[in-house]
């Protein structure tokens, strides 16, 4: 684990500074567990600091760390999981085909 400590860093991360969270502050904060926490600061994934025998985190590194990843799925697995959805989904009659393809084009812009 690559935990550092300064004695600035000691001093700023001391229990009850506002901008230092211990592990179970973290945990509750970003919904992860401590031992994830744990695993993802031995990763090097998680920024940390050590003081006096325990590991804080910033509130702005763990938020920065919690905060969703967009999901870019490519053109070729878009088009596979439609087919999956198209081969599980009922018949419709051709009426009821214009009102879906009329919705989408709609929403799309494509008027």
């Amino acid at each position: 684990m690559t935990l550092t400590t300064t004695p600035l860093e000691a001093a700023q991360h001391t229990p009850g500074v506002a901008h230092g969270l211990s592990l179970p502050e973290a945990s509750e904060r970003s919904g992860y567990g401590v031992s994830t926490l744990r695993r993802h600061i031995k990763d090097g994934r998680l920024k940390a600091v050590k003081a006096k025998g325990r590991i804080f985190v910033e509130m702005s590194d763990l938020d920065a760390f919690a905060e969703p990843e967009p999901v870019q799925p490519s053109e070729a697995s878009l088009q596979e999981w439609a087919r999956r959805m198209a081969a599980k989904a009922p018949a419709i009659r051709p009426e009821q085909r214009q009102i879906i393809l009329a919705a989408f084009s709609s929403a799309l812009g494509e008027n």
